[in-house]
């Protein structure tokens, strides 16, 4: 890995703040927002410098975003003198091109939002094209930041001694997936709400028999996290998803930490098979899934019984929509993992920051991230963007969207899922709030830690056996997911299986077990 050499500044700032700030176990320096900066040797008669952010999202067009950029870096400029630049990596192929972008040499990246379940960033790190930080540094140049992350996240965070993220470790996100269905329908069936597949199945079989105007679920065929969904609610499965999107390898709760992966053994996978030859059979999907349409919008219209997504996607766009567009339906989440109780919080890695590599002023970036994370304005202008043109405060100090608001024409879009910060974050009216909270309520009383942050497993595994593997998954998983194919279930897992052994999974899962043992 790339180390690099910490500035003389550095061990100025380092001594001075230490001596000045009385140190807290766990935490960062005692300071304040007002003493926190004091220490800074910034000089305001030089150009400022810029710093460019890279974040994943289609660049947007409207000119709504520079505006607020505009004001963020009036505050960058007073506090650090910087000025914020954004670099945006475009949904198709998202991965491959963010990838791509880290490896450039003397590329002009400074921060860099990253994620360890969907955005590779261990692998990244490996590469050499995050820069290593100690914790020294960042306290120096990051304090209100450090100040908030405890020793134990930090740890998480780090490599053989080095940190490479700065965690998102004070947000609150539920992307934990499920069903969305209409509880209306559901109580025509029986069913005061839907707690089980079993449940499930038996509302799938009511819409396919009773209300032949709808499509049960017009699900297109790509989605497969159902797969994962099946084997959470059959066991206290926690899947591993740095390693994969599948979930392929992980441990059971109550299995002594030891590593499997139930695709290949057991028999849960098997009897999801059979339930989805058995949903294929009742008619949830239509017999040529290509032509499926947009099952969002045609849940919201009445058209479509069943919507997959994540918590925060239901409750912050899905209910809301409905509510306003469809208000005689009712609607109701069933989580993946509620009938068994099995829930892992979101990993503060999910969202984190890191430093380039090929930055050339990381300890300025690390300045403007402290700004822009801790400062309340910068804060709301890059999340929200500006006061009575992106939102306007009711008399709830809830926020709206402005009258004559168009998303086309007034939106920005910035994409900072990287430091979020729950004290900061504005509540908007259309949430359904109480509801949300009540959920929450049960999540905290049944929900773990992600059990596997600061396990570096992308180090060591076999990458031509892993990608072997995972092409086997992207064959068969589709299939069994939708029951396309004409053999037995018993049949069809058996040959995914064998292919399985084959690619390698067994040594990768020996792999996998040694690294975690050796933690």
């Amino acid at each position: 890995m790339k180390k690099r050499v910490i500035s003389s500044l550095l061990i100025v700032v380092m001594v001075l703040t230490m001596v000045a700030c009385e140190i807290r176990p766990g935490k960062g320096p005692s300071i304040t927002e007002e003493n926190a900066y004091k220490e800074w040797d910034i000089d305001f008669s030089e150009e400022p410098t810029t710093i460019t952010y890279l974040t994943i999202g289609d660049k947007p067009t409207n000119g709504m975003t520079e505006y607020a950029v505009e004001e963020i870096n009036k505050i960058l400029l007073k506090k650090v003198n910087a000025k914020l630049d954004i670099c945006y990596v475009s949904w198709d192929d998202y991965l491959s091109k963010y990838n791509s972008i880290l490896s450039l040499e003397n590329s002009d990246i400074d921060l860099v939002g990253t994620s360890t379940d969907w955005l590779d960033a261990w692998a990244n790190a490996q590469k050499g094209n995050f820069l290593p930080m100690s914790k020294e540094m960042i306290q120096a140049f990051c304090p209100m930041t450090y100040m908030n992350v405890t020793d134990e996240e930090w740890r998480k965070c780090s490599y053989d001694g080095d940190v490479y993220f700065i965690p998102e470790n004070e947000y609150t996100q539920w992307t934990n997936h499920g069903f969305i269905y209409r509880s209306d329908l559901a109580k025509e069936a029986g069913l005061e709400q839907i707690t089980s597949w079993k449940d499930l199945t038996k509302y799938l079989k009511y819409i396919a028999n009773h209300r032949v105007e709808m499509i049960p679920w017009d699900a297109d065929g790509t989605n497969t996290i159902i797969a994962l969904g099946y084997i959470m609610s059959a066991g206290k499965y926690n899947p591993i998803y740095e390693i994969s999107t599948y979930g392929i390898w992980g441990a059971y709760s109550d299995g002594n930490g030891k590593i499997v992966s139930p695709y290949y053994e057991g028999d849960d996978f098997l009897e999801f098979a059979k339930l989805m030859k058995e949903w294929k059979r009742i008619g949830v999907w239509r017999g040529d899934l290509s032509s499926a349409g947009d099952n969002t919008e045609e849940f919201i219209q009445g058209y479509s019984a069943l919507v997959q997504h994540h918590t925060q996607n239901y409750y912050t766009s899905i209910k809301p929509e409905m509510d306003a567009r469809n208000p005689s339906a009712e609607t109701g989440f069933f989580w993946f993992g509620q009938e068994s109780s099995n829930l892992m919080k979101t990993s503060i890695l999910h969202g984190a920051m890191a430093v380039s590599s090929q930055s050339k002023n990381p300890e300025k970036a690390l300045m403007v991230y402290d700004v822009l994370r801790n400062d309340r304005d910068c804060y709301c202008l890059l999340r929200y963007g500006r006061e009575g043109y992106q939102y306007i405060y009711n008399k709830e100090r809830m926020i709206e969207k402005p009258s004559g608001y168009n998303a086309d024409i007034n939106s920005i879009v910035t994409n900072f899922w990287w430091g979020r910060r729950d004290d900061y974050e504005l509540l908007d009216a259309d949430v359904s709030w109480d509801e949300y909270y009540d959920l929450l309520n049960t999540y905290e009383h049944v929900s773990i830690d992600y059990p596997w942050d600061g396990y570096d497993f992308s180090y060591g595994v076999n990458e031509i056996k892993l990608r072997a593997v995972i092409s086997v998954f992207d064959k068969y998983m589709p299939e069994i997911c939708y029951g396309s194919y004409d053999i037995t279930p018993e049949a069809e897992v058996n040959q995914f299986r064998g292919e399985l052994k084959e690619a390698g999974i067994e040594d990768i899962t020996r792999q996998l077990q040694k690294m975690k043992d050796s933690y």
